[in-house]
C-alpha cells in the first residue's frame, strides 16, 4: 500500500490512490489522535492517546449501522444482521405452568 501525505492545518492526512485513508494530529496539549476512513470518507475507527476509541460500520448507502466506543456505548441499526434483537437464540423451556396449577 502506497500512501501520500498532506498536512492540512494541524492534521497529517494520508491518502491511498487519492482517497483519504488516515489522519493523525497532535493537539496543543500533546494528545495525539489517529483516525481511519473507508473509501466513502466515513470515519470507521479512531483512537486517541487518552485511551478513547471508536469503531463504526456503514451500509452501502453510507448510513451508520454500527457504533461502539471504549466508554461502553454501543449502537446497532434495527436492520443490522448482528443486532442482538435480530438474532435467533435456541433455548430449552419448560411447558408453561400457572401459579394456580398444582
Amino acid at each position: 500500500m502506497k500512501l501520500t501525505k498532506k498536512t492540512i492545518e494541524n492534521k497529517d492526512v494520508y491518502f491511498e490512490n487519492g482517497v483519504k485513508k488516515y489522519t493523525h494530529s497532535i493537539d496543543s496539549d500533546g494528545s495525539e489522535s489517529w483516525s481511519e476512513f473507508d473509501k466513502n470518507n466515513n470515519l470507521i475507527h479512531s483512537k486517541n492517546s487518552n485511551g478513547f476509541e471508536i469503531w463504526r460500520e456503514f451500509d452501502k448507502n453510507d448510513n451508520r449501522i454500527y457504533h461502539k466506543d471504549s466508554d461502553g456505548y454501543e449502537y446497532w441499526s434495527d436492520d443490522h444482521p448482528k443486532n442482538p434483537k435480530n438474532m435467533e437464540v435456541e433455548v430449552d423451556i419448560e411447558p408453561f405452568k400457572f401459579n394456580t396449577e398444582k
